[in-house]
């Protein structure tokens, strides 16, 4: 599915339930956190008010759970069936008595609590303002696990919301070959026989359901590539009547999902993107979303900002928006500018002339087209923009740029002397041409300064993030599954420490897999310890006291007992983290 890669597991959190998910309500539930709000549980669940979504899940009778529409809407709404025999685990956090989930500041783990093979979905309308939908499982498609096991498998959100999360399929197969493999421990406590009995069925047969969960993908996959207008509007119908106790329902018509209007694609004067090949690559490389965000720039301001980790593609992006090199320009900013006389130059004391930069050339350039009635884009990229203060070198273009178009007084900069060298036409001033459109990488980190409300006010934002396999894509790399998983773990352990899987370490591990003979290398999983080690973990600092760093390291740690056996270097140097903080040295790596 577009949301998805196709074959995956999804998952969502769940509260942590002090009865067992049986259906009945915790006593002194204002005074025991399940990971509710305070006043959910002292409103709802301290009045005898089952309102909870989760009670439920692994009832014996009839299990279900209940999702709020807010969380899975976006998704079920437009296409009901979407998770129709997907394998959907729920997790959530451990708790102990008698307060349940701890309130201290360190994340506590997460934990599996178990899964469905999902049969249906339905919605309920209970109001104008509310609609609940109804998940439940194939009578012998689902599973409590009897102590709830740690969450250890790489998962990330998908488009669309943050509710729903995707898991790696080899990665779930692998947690229940290992929740078996504990459930067969003879120190293990003796499990429920029927806990016992449905897990060994679910875990038989999880190969099987994820390869019918495949195809199902690929048929609504094939069923998305339709439009709402290419379809008749669609009646969803709910059977849902007796899921909720003590609340009033409203009883309603079915939903009914009205197709938008179509709006006629109209040309933008001066365009980012000129091309349908460009459109189309950014589409493939990031996402449909960011599509749509450059193109309301196009409309909106002049000043596009793309942000995001670096070696995440923000100049690649910025520099394929438009391919005739004559209209484009690459200004790389120094972090000693304090002035315009950085951008745009200065007047010779001597000749009494403008002594131009590359970039007022430029500007010169887009003036002479425009006055020939040449309306084509001319586009200016500054990388690293806030290394230094834009206000204070960037300020004349950012006012002057913001005049309407036929302002022409207004869009115009005093140089200063008697004329700019080598230029004729234009005397000592240049005008900012509505044609010109300026495109500003930005990285957030120590060696950078943030940007002030009025520039913000002036651009627009722009997040560019890559999931690493689709870095790997990118690069035409073909790894395997464990090599793959290993990375997207790494990954998610380390992306709050700045310390990405790029484009940049993705076309490293390319070069190492073509040359691995001339490099002595044995395997792929040689190249990629080395690059793993170079390039990713070079970039982590932890600081001695830091209450993250604990749970930070003790995931490093488990990476490293799933793939130390293969990545041994990073593996080794990851040991090392754990001996310096326990020394009370930090750790930097350069």
């Amino acid at each position: 599915m577009s949301f998805i890669t196709i074959g995956n597991a999804l998952g969502c959190t769940i509260n942590s339930h002090r009865r067992g998910w049986d259906g009945s309500i915790c006593k002194n539930a204002d005074t025991w956190n399940c990971s509710a709000k305070q006043q959910f549980r002292a409103d709802y669940c301290q009045q005898g008010d089952p309102r909870c979504y989760h009670i439920h899940i692994f009832e014996d009778g009839n299990p279900y759970c209940l999702i709020d529409d807010l969380g899975i809407g976006w998704l079920l709404e437009p296409y009901p069936e979407a998770l129709n025999n997907q394998i959907l685990l729920f997790w959530g956090k451990r708790f102990q008595e008698p307060r349940g989930i701890s309130d201290i500041n360190t994340r506590p783990k997460d934990y599996v609590f178990g899964a469905y093979r999902v049969r249906s979905v339905y919605p309920q309308k209970i109001n104008d303002f509310k609609t609940l939908w109804k998940i439940e499982p194939y009578p012998d498609g689902w599973t409590r696990f009897q102590q709830p096991y740690i969450l250890t498998v790489y998962y990330k959100s998908i488009i669309g919301g943050v509710y729903v999360k995707e898991v790696n399929r080899v990665a779930v197969e692998n947690m229940f070959e290992k929740a078996a493999e504990q459930a067969r421990s003879p120190h293990q406590n003796k499990p429920n026989a029927k806990d016992a009995e449905r897990f060994e069925y679910f875990h038989n047969h999880l190969h099987e359901w994820f390869e019918i969960a495949r195809e199902e993908a690929l048929e609504i996959q094939q069923n998305m590539v339709h439009s709402y207008t290419s379809r008749p509007s669609t009646l969803i119908r709910s059977p849902f009547v007796d899921s909720l106790k003590n609340l009033d329902v409203k009883k309603t018509a079915p939903l009914l999902i009205t197709p938008p209007k179509l709006v006629k694609n109209t040309s933008i004067a001066y365009p980012l993107l000129e091309k349908e090949s460009a459109k189309e690559k950014i589409k493939n490389s990031y996402s449909k979303e960011v599509l749509d965000a450059v193109m309301a720039v196009s409309l909106t301001k002049n000043i596009l900002i793309l942000t995001g980790h670096p070696g995440v593609g923000k100049s690649t992006l910025a520099i394929d928006l438009i391919d005739d090199p004559e209209r484009k320009l690459i200004v790389s900013v120094g972090s000693t500018w304090r002035g315009r006389e950085d951008l745009l130059g200065y007047v010779n004391p001597i000749s009494n002339e403008f002594e131009p930069t590359d970039f007022t050339k430029f500007l010169c350039k887009a003036e002479t087209a425009w006055r020939k009635n040449d309306k084509r884009t001319y586009m200016v990229i500054f990388e690293e923009f806030n290394l230094s203060q834009p206000e204070y070198w960037f300020a004349d273009i950012l006012v002057r740029s913001q005049y309407p178009d036929d302002q022409d007084k207004l869009r115009m900069i005093e140089m200063g002397g008697k004329g700019i060298r080598s230029i004729t036409t234009t005397g000592s001033k240049v005008f900012i041409s509505p044609a010109l459109r300026f495109v500003a990488t930005l990285n957030n980190d120590h060696t950078t300064l943030s940007l002030s409300p009025r520039v913000l006010d002036r651009a627009s934002i722009i997040e560019l993030t890559l999931e690493p396999r689709t870095t790997l894509d990118r690069a035409k790399l073909e790894l395997d599954e464990q090599q793959i998983m290993s990375i997207e773990e790494l990954d998610a352990l380390l992306k709050y420490k700045n310390a990405m899987f790029s484009l940049r370490a993705a076309d490293s591990l390319k070069r190492c897999l073509d040359n691995l003979q001339i490099l002595d290398m044995n395997t792929a999983w040689d190249a990629l310890d080395i690059i793993l080690l170079q390039q990713v973990l070079t970039k982590v600092r932890l600081m001695v006291g830091d209450p993250a760093n604990e749970n930070l390291m003790q995931g490093l740690e488990e990476w490293s007992e799933n793939y130390g056996k293969y990545l041994r270097k990073s593996a080794n140097l990851i040991n090392n983290w754990t001996e310096a903080l326990k020394d009370g040295r930090d750790v930097i790596q350069a």
